[in-house]
């Protein structure tokens, strides 16, 4: 009887033991991610102890930094239940109006806001053709896309737009101390964003307009305003990680950008990001990207050919999926 009393015990310890671990990954979306990082980044030092040395790391973090602030951006209207698939172009046309404006000489404070002003419009122009059409997300930025990258082409006359003052390059990809620019400007735009989504009215609102649309016209909120508000807030953002990486550069190229589009959809999806709207993590959004620019930079310090990196990643972006869907399961 005895025997049988102790394993009754050993099994309802084990059962809560198994619901603890279960309830801290549902409560802290982001622990998956952060687990999947920090087996990637132990995998690869298993392999060459060299990986993990302060100077890869630290230039991991660098070149995610541009990919996280997209990230980020996407996941405002993530959040939303909508989709931005233009925010890779509407970089690459922020970049161009900050090449223009720097090589004719404006001071910085009118680089910078004409940029943002760039990358805000073509937010506001998602915003209002998505509010007052009807048209799902998915379709208008699919077209705004190619707007954005034609605008761009057009604007620069089709070329790499040169003339970058060195000042220019150094506020934003010099260093603050030790740290690089671009990976200080990461983390204020995160810090700002979780503010915004976690303590103002502006995040209550959005998390309302992706969990029930409907729900929240009831309620009162101006669910075409804030719709345009978060696509607003994307591509602004996408303006900021325009000025970063032009200023990395020292050129505006109207063909950036192109390639961020995904890795910013997958990192902020991997974060936590629900595509269905309503949910949404700015930290699980940076993690998702440093996890990419662990894999790739680990892929390459082992001579991995650049079209099986595509394989590779595409794989792990594709687990990483699934395991955050069998989380919420």
């Amino acid at each position: 009887m005895a025997k049988l009393e102790t394993a009754n015990v050993a099994a309802g310890n084990a059962t809560v033991q198994k619901w603890s671990v279960r309830r801290l990954f549902s409560e802290w979306r982001e622990l998956g991610i952060i687990v999947a990082l920090i087996a990637t980044v132990l995998a690869f030092t298993a392999i060459d102890p060299e990986f993990l040395s302060g100077y890869n790391l630290v230039n991991i973090v660098l070149q995610a930094s541009v990919t996280a602030i997209l990230a980020m951006a996407v996941t405002f209207v993530i959040i939303t239940g909508g989709i931005d698939l233009s925010i890779g172009t509407a970089l690459a046309l922020s970049a161009v109006v900050c090449g223009l404006l720097m090589s004719q000489g404006y001071p910085l404070p009118v680089v910078v806001l004409g940029t943002l002003a760039a990358g805000a419009l073509a937010g506001l122009f998602n915003g209002t053709i998505i509010t007052l059409s009807g048209i799902t997300p998915f379709v208008v930025t699919l077209g705004s896309m190619s707007i954005f990258s034609g605008l761009a082409l057009i604007v620069s006359g089709g070329q790499t737009v040169y003339g970058i003052p060195p000042e220019f390059s150094d506020l934003l990809a010099g260093r603050i101390g030790p740290i690089p620019t671009p990976i200080v400007i990461a983390f204020v735009v995160l810090a700002v964003a979780s503010i915004v989504m976690k303590t103002t009215k502006l995040g209550e609102y959005l998390i309302a307009l992706g969990g029930a649309r409907e729900v929240a016209r009831l309620a009162g909120i101006k669910v075409g305003f804030y719709t345009a508000i978060a696509y607003v807030i994307s591509s602004s953002l996408a303006a900021v990680a325009a000025m970063v990486t032009v200023g990395r550069l020292g050129a505006a190229d109207p063909a950036l950008g192109a390639d961020l589009l995904l890795p910013a959809i997958a990192a902020a999806v991997m974060g936590g990001a629900d595509l269905n709207g309503g949910e949404g993590s700015m930290l699980g959004a940076v993690i998702g990207a440093l996890l990419i620019a662990t894999l790739q930079a680990g892929l390459t310090f082992l001579n991995v050919q650049a079209f099986y990196q595509q394989v590779a990643i595409g794989v792990v972006i594709i687990l990483a999926l699934l395991s955050n869907r069998l989380q919420k399961a």
